[in-house]
C-alpha cells in the first residue's frame, strides 16, 4: 500500500484543529487515506443521497447526529453544511473531504494530489526550502508509471455540475485550447477570441479549472527589481507532459503534502528576460529557479544575472538529468531528485 506524505501532517492537524478540511482533486486518493488513517472516526459520503438531503435541509441538527469524531466525504455537494459551519462551531472532531476547493476559514486546510515521484518511489521529497541550497548525493532510481486508479473524465463529472449544459461543446475546446497553453503566460483574450465566447465566460471557466484543482496560476514575482516587468499570471496544468509544468506541479504537490503551502511565483520583464520559477518566502530571499529539460550556458547565465539583480545567493537549475558540473551558488537537480 503506498504510503502518502501527508499522513503525518493530517494526523497533526487533527490534533490541533476540532475542524479540517482536505481537499484535492477527483481521483487523489483522499477518502483512501481518511479511512485508513482515522480509523476511530465515523464515515459519512454525501453521494449518498438521504445523508445529502439531511446535510442541506438541517445542517445542524445533522452534525448533531453524529457521534463523537466524523469524516464527512464529498462535503462540496452540501453547500448549506459549509455556509452552517462558517458561521457555528462544530460540536465534535470534523474532517471535511472535498473535490472542489472550499473557503472555509474556519477550517484548517490540507491538499491531497495525486501522488508524487518521491511518493513512488517511497522516500521523503526534496523539501522547498532546500531547493538551492541542498542537493541529495544519490540520484533516485527514475520509477515507471504508478499503476493509480484513473477517475472518471473529469467533464462527465465536475463540469456538467459547473457550466450550463448548453456551454458543454464550447467548454471542451476550451479546455482543450488552455492545455495547449500550459507553461505560459496567460493571455485571457486571446483565448476567448481563439474559442469565440466573451472574456467573463474564459474567466468564469478558468475557475472552474482551478476549483477542481487542475490548473495551477503563478502570479509575477512580488518585486520587479527596478525592471518594467509583465504582470500577467502564468497557466500550468498540474498533470500535463509539458516540462516546466510537469517539474512545478511536482514542486507543488510536494510542498502541500508535507504540509506546507508553498508560495510560488514567476518573473519576466518587459525585454523578455524571463525566471519560469520563484520561490517566495516570508522568512529568506527569493529563490529563482530555471527549468528547461536540456539547460543551457545562456540558462545559467540569466540565472545567475537574476540572481545578482535580486541580491539573493541561491539559485537551482531542473533538467530532464543532472550534469556532474557543480557550482557553489547554484545547484543542478534531476526531476527525479525532485
Amino acid at each position: 500500500m503506498l504510503h502518502r506524505t501527508l499522513a503525518l501532517p493530517l494526523h497533526r492537524a487533527t490534533q490541533r484543529s476540532m475542524l479540517l478540511l482536505l481537499q484535492g482533486p477527483r481521483g487523489a486518493g483522499k477518502t483512501t487515506l481518511l479511512r485508513r488513517e482515522l480509523p476511530g472516526h465515523t464515515y459519512i459520503a454525501l453521494d449518498d443521497q438521504r445523508d445529502r438531503a439531511r446535510a442541506r435541509a438541517e445542517p445542524e441538527r445533522f452534525l448533531s447526529s453524529l457521534r463523537g469524531a466524523a469524516i464527512v466525504d464529498d462535503a462540496h455537494r452540501a453547500p448549506e453544511l459549509m455556509a452552517y459551519l462558517q458561521l457555528s462551531p462544530a460540536p465534535n472532531p470534523l474532517v471535511l473531504a472535498s473535490a472542489r476547493r472550499l473557503l472555509l476559514p474556519a477550517a484548517e486546510t490540507l491538499e491531497l494530489h495525486r501522488p508524487t515521484r518521491a511518493e513512488a518511489q517511497r522516500r521523503s521529497p526534496l523539501p522547498l526550502e532546500m531547493l538551492g541550497r541542498f542537493a541529495p548525493t544519490v540520484t533516485p532510481t527514475p520509477t515507471g508509471p504508478l499503476p493509480w486508479p484513473v477517475p472518471r473524465r473529469f467533464l462527465d463529472l465536475d463540469v456538467r455540475e459547473l457550466v450550463r449544459l448548453h456551454d458543454l461543446d464550447r467548454f471542451e475546446s476550451f479546455f482543450r485550447a488552455a492545455r495547449h497553453r500550459s507553461g505560459h503566460l496567460l493571455d485571457q483574450q486571446a483565448l476567448a477570441t481563439e474559442c469565440g465566447v466573451a472574456h467573463r465566460t474564459v474567466v468564469r471557466w478558468l475557475a472552474v479549472l482551478d476549483t477542481c484543482f487542475l490548473t495551477l496560476t503563478l502570479p509575477p514575482a512580488s518585486q520587479d527589481f527596478g525592471r518594467r516587468t509583465v504582470r500577467r499570471p502564468k497557466l500550468h496544468f498540474l498533470e500535463h507532459a509539458h516540462f516546466e509544468s510537469e517539474v512545478v506541479s511536482e514542486i507543488y504537490r510536494n510542498a502541500h503534502h508535507t504540509g506546507d503551502p508553498p508560495n510560488l511565483r514567476h518573473w519576466r520583464d518587459s525585454n523578455g528576460f524571463a525566471i519560469p520559477l520563484i520561490i517566495e518566502s516570508e522568512t529568506a530571499l527569493p529563490v529563482p529557479v530555471v527549468i528547461a529539460p536540456q539547460p543551457t550556458p545562456a540558462d545559467l547565465a540569466g540565472l545567475r544575472r537574476w540572481m545578482s539583480l535580486a541580491g539573493t545567493p541561491h539559485g537551482a537549475v531542473i533538467g530532464l538529468t543532472k550534469p556532474a558540473a557543480r557550482s557553489a551558488n547554484v545547484l543542478r537537480y534531476s526531476l527525479a531528485e525532485l
